[in-house]
């Protein structure tokens, strides 16, 4: 007689082992998730038992209370407010508490969408800002997998939510690289466009037009200046010179107050900088140990795009790279490592199947929930590993594409509402003759 235990280690394996069953249990489990995911989001981060407070005590929609007001400011003509730091700060207290204290780092082209949101009270702008991410990432999914599962599967994952919990706009970063990594070769002037709007966050956007400028893809490098440059004119017309002066400024401060003084925190920043500054260790062994990662992933980057390599490989390399080139990257901006992983599974499927790294980079998913958590309770650098890892799994298909081929193990036939499923989708004629026997 079976033990539970026993039988449960075999249910396991069996799930782990088949891609089909894999796939047909992450579609089970996002079903619950996502719906579970978005509600919680609305109602314990956007309401509230008392005006522009959520449930947990901070301003309605954590983060994005400060999105909000310096988009007021910028809106009521005062752009220039959110790069005086007293200023800025007492426009967050006035408008959700004295608790609420955020130093404004963007550049003056986000204050663009950040003046359309503050038209909105801040509840309304925070239901609204959440559901133009969700939607963003969820096309960007859907157009990156090529079928609504893999658009469902991944915004079940636990870094959707991290972003949604903190109103960040990683979801939006994370849509920005997966549509201009799925459109590069078919559509230039259009990834050039999603590429583009990327310049809000400047540590992100750097390295995209680089590999457009290693691989000659002009158009597509065009089209993302021109986005760059137009938004900056936007800014300009719309605002005047003031916040760029602001904006240039307060360069010197942001590094004091994020990297020199940590001052969101040693536990939030997961870039190879901050996991030397969790262990304590000195600036200059955290600025070189951030000097060798991001070598590391730029190396691999370049490689993927100057390479033969498949296109959702190629893409996955670009998504995997970005979050580990900035000294200073919040849990919430590891979200394009969702799509970083979307495209390694679709690249492993047409090489074959997922091999033994993928299926554990699968199922240690639910860690992707805890980086900040681990970090604070054990000063472990969770996030850079989970980053790393999938940055790993990349290079090991890219470098050495035989030792990546799929070693499942005792193959366990799929259960026949597997096989239904990946029948609707197409995907049947892609597993192994062996395999679907």
């Amino acid at each position: 007689m079976v033990s539970p235990l026993g039988a449960g280690r075999a249910e396991f394996a069996a799930l782990v082992g088949s891609d089909a069953r894999l796939l047909a249990f992450a579609r089970r489990a996002a079903l619950i998730l996502v719906p579970l995911t978005l509600g919680v989001v609305a109602l314990l981060y956007g309401t509230g038992p008392t005006p522009r407070r959520n449930w947990q005590g901070d301003g309605l929609g954590v983060d994005f209370s400060q999105i909000w007001v310096a988009g007021r400011a910028a809106l009521e003509g005062r752009a220039g407010e959110p790069y005086d730091l007293p200023v800025h700060l007492a426009n967050l207290k006035a408008a959700f508490g004295p608790d609420c204290r955020f130093a404004w780092h963007y550049p003056p082209v986000f204050l663009l969408p950040a003046a359309a949101l503050a038209v909105w009270e801040p509840q309304a702008a925070f239901w609204l800002w959440t559901t133009l991410s969700v939607g963003v990432f969820a096309f960007a999914m859907r157009i990156a997998a090529g079928h609504r599962d893999g658009a469902w599967i991944a915004l079940a994952h636990p870094l959707v939510f991290c972003t949604l919990v903190y109103g960040q706009n990683g979801l939006f970063t994370a849509g920005f690289l997966t549509l201009g990594a799925t459109w590069v070769d078919r559509r230039p002037w259009l990834a050039g466009l999603c590429f583009g709007l990327l310049c809000y966050k400047p540590h992100f956007a750097v390295l995209a037009p680089l590999l457009l400028l290693a691989t000659g893809r002009r158009a597509c490098l065009g089209a993302c200046l021109a986005t760059m440059l137009a938004l900056v004119a936007a800014s300009l017309a719309a605002f005047g010179p003031a916040a760029w002066i602001g904006f240039l400024q307060t360069l010197g401060t942001t590094n004091q107050i994020i990297l020199r003084d940590a001052g969101a925190g040693l536990d939030i920043n997961v870039s190879a900088f901050g996991a030397v500054r969790l262990a304590g260790g000195a600036m200059a062994a955290a600025w070189a140990f951030q000097g060798l990662v991001a070598l590391a992933a730029l190396a691999l980057a370049l490689r993927s795009w100057r390479g033969p390599t498949p296109a959702p490989l190629r893409s996955a390399a670009l998504l995997a790279a970005v979050p580990l080139l900035s000294p200073y990257v919040p849990v919430y901006d590891l979200a394009p490592l969702v799509p970083a992983t979307l495209f390694l599974v679709l690249a492993a499927r047409e090489a074959g199947g997922l091999g033994w790294p993928e299926r554990a980079l699968l199922c240690a998913t639910p860690l992707f929930a805890l980086p900040r958590v681990v970090a604070d309770l054990t000063s472990l650098p969770l996030g850079l590993g989970l980053a790393l890892a999938v940055l790993a799994c990349v290079a090991l298909r890219v470098i050495r594409p035989d030792a990546a081929a799929t070693r499942p193990g005792p193959w366990t036939a799929p259960r026949p509402g597997d096989l239904e499923h990946l029948e609707r989708l197409g995907h049947l004629e892609r597993l192994e003759p062996t395999r679907r026997a």
